[in-house]
């Protein structure tokens, strides 16, 4: 390192600082909502909807995702990370705002668009934003430590969160709770606000290059392009429990004020595994990590689809310790090989690869749970990983072994 490049560290260290209590500040905001436990049972009860048209909508939802995800990803490395936070906080209070009031499919399904477009504009920024921080100020090598906090503080916000709507639910109503849980992504705007642009490798470039150059980048490099991939495929396996383990405790009979507290215990794993994420990967190798979820991920599903007991709820937590432990590690894994001037276009394709596969296996879940029942989604969803996970590992280790060599 040269002396320049010392004193440019030195001078960010207070700014790259601020930074990451502001980017856990802004995890904590997007992630305390009260709604998240109750959501399937506010729509099914206080409006009248059905889960199979209310999963349903999850289709253009996931697609809208899908295409949005790395143009807006791009237009983070155009415009800045902190301004694209800002704006995804505005518009996610908006969208839960909607969903307060909302009363019919076709108003769901306008809210269900705004959200693709916050979500998509958070996707790949705020986790760059973190890491170019470090970058700037020579703390690179603590983005897995602080990226698994984040994670874990995104735990610890939901864990109070759940139980915390549950009760409200019980005393002041699903659809009041829904509307009072708009309020923290805004305030969450506010810590984006106070951040500080972290300097890029590059001078700013026409918005359609950064688009190209991110996507042919990963087209490029088969160990990034294989990590993407395996990085969506564990969201989707870590995401079918938060769709269906509100039908699981509606089928059984699960009251309205314990709604949220049986659930806490998977934001407890969650968090556990995300603060342990950095321990774990400093014993054992990325791929061993990524094999351990898969596997738990998809015995999950099919020890659920088999164990038709209330018992069975304990196999939820194997995802959930599954995401905590692979977030932070894989998203440590990929922004070592991202160079930082096309790193949010880049970080935006593994959550475009989750949202390709969501559009249709969620509505399928729903329709499954509303058709033949709960274990034939267990079912569908066990199945669906024990096809694609190992070819995704196989090809992740192929293309990094090559990787090895080639160096």
């Amino acid at each position: 390192m040269t002396s320049t490049e010392a004193q440019a560290h030195e001078a960010f260290r207070p700014a790259a600082q601020r930074n990451v209590w502001l980017y856990f500040a802004y995890l904590a905001c997007w992630d305390f909502q009260l709604w998240i436990g109750i959501w399937i049972k506010y729509l099914i009860e206080a409006r009248g909807l059905e889960l199979r048209w209310i999963l349903a909508m999850d289709l253009p939802f996931w697609l809208a995702v899908a295409a949005l995800q790395v143009p807006l990803g791009a237009l983070a490395d155009r415009i800045g990370r902190r301004r694209v936070l800002i704006g995804a906080g505005l518009l996610y209070g908006a969208t839960i705002a909607g969903f307060g009031i909302t009363t019919n499919y076709l108003e769901l399904f306008a809210d269900y668009l705004l959200w693709a477009v916050a979500m998509s504009l958070r996707s790949g920024a705020d986790s760059a934003l973190l890491y170019d921080s470090l970058r700037a100020a020579g703390r690179q090598h603590e983005y897995a430590r602080l990226a698994g906090r984040g994670t874990a503080i995104r735990a610890a916000a939901a864990l109070v969160a759940l139980p915390l709507g549950g009760l409200l639910a019980a005393r002041i109503g699903l659809a009041a709770t829904v509307q009072l849980s708009a309020l923290l992504p805004l305030l969450g705007a506010c810590c984006a606000l106070a951040m500080r642009e972290p300097p890029r490798e590059q001078a700013a470039r026409a918005y359609a290059t950064l688009l190209r150059d991110g996507v042919g980048y990963v087209w490029q490099h088969p160990e990034v392009r294989y990590t993407a991939l395996i990085m969506g495929a564990l969201a989707v396996g870590t995401f079918g429990p938060i769709v269906l383990v509100q039908p699981f405790l509606l089928a059984h009979a699960v009251p309205t004020d314990w709604f949220g507290a049986v659930q806490t215990p998977l934001r407890v794993a969650a968090l556990l595994a995300a603060l342990a994420a950095a321990w774990v990967q400093r014993r054992s190798s990325t791929g061993l990590i990524i094999a351990g979820a898969c596997v738990a991920i998809t015995g999950s599903y099919l020890g659920l689809a088999v164990w038709p007991s209330s018992t069975a709820f304990v196999l939820f937590l194997l995802p959930a310790i599954a995401g905590g432990l692979t977030e932070p590690v894989l998203g440590a894994h990929l922004n070592e090989r991202v160079p930082s001037d096309r790193r949010a276009a880049v970080l935006s394709i593994a959550p475009l690869l989750f949202a390709v596969q969501a559009a249709f296996i969620e509505p399928a879940l729903g329709f499954l749970t509303d058709g033949p029942g709960l274990a034939w989604a267990f079912g569908f969803a066990g199945a669906y990983c024990a096809l694609v996970m190992p070819v995704l590992l196989l090809l992740w280790w192929r293309a990094h072994r090559g990787a090895s060599e080639v160096t």
